[in-house]
């Protein structure tokens, strides 16, 4: 339920073990897409690389149910937008006030200006034979790439932002 509830975010590696959590507030839940909001000073515990840190600036999460990958809009310290920040990632599975996603390593950052960058494609390359990623998996996987840059070409939610 929308509001000032502090849900849990968990991000895992394929084989389950915690990659990162953060805490955020949901903003909205239509049935089919979450929105929240991570405030600066909230504390992200990132156990892959083994520190926490504060965030230094608010950031908006969409995460769908279904899809398989899940967005940042991360703003600056003065609220302007820096960049949109995008996972791929298998389909969010909720529990009470715990959204968990597993982190399939492709990521995309795209920049105000237009910019796109793709991400991690050798961490990728090196999870797939690590842990096996099925055949499906990897085809999907860049497909999601493909789908949230069309999204970013029509300027669909969140990318309407710019």
């Amino acid at each position: 339920m929308p509001g000032n509830t502090m849900w849990r975010i968990e991000a895992r590696k394929y084989d389950q073990r915690l990659h990162y959590t953060f805490p955020a507030v949901l903003v909205d839940d239509d049935g089919n897409l979450l929105q929240l909001k991570g405030e600066a000073g909230g504390i992200i515990d990132h156990r892959t690389r083994g520190r926490s840190w504060a965030f230094e600036a608010p950031f908006d999460m969409f995460a769908w149910r279904g899809r398989w990958y899940n967005i940042y809009v991360n703003r600056n310290a003065d609220h302007t937008l820096s960049h949109f920040y995008c996972n791929v990632a298998l389909p969010l599975v909720i529990t009470g006030q715990t959204l968990v996603f597993v982190d399939l390593d492709l990521d995309l950052r795209i920049w105000p200006d237009g910019r796109i960058e793709v991400l991690d494609e050798d961490e990728f390359a090196e999870h797939t034979v690590l842990f096996g990623y099925p055949d499906d998996v990897q085809r999907t996987a860049r497909q999601a790439l493909d789908d949230i840059l069309a999204l970013w070409e029509q300027r669909c939610p969140p990318f309407d932002r710019v």
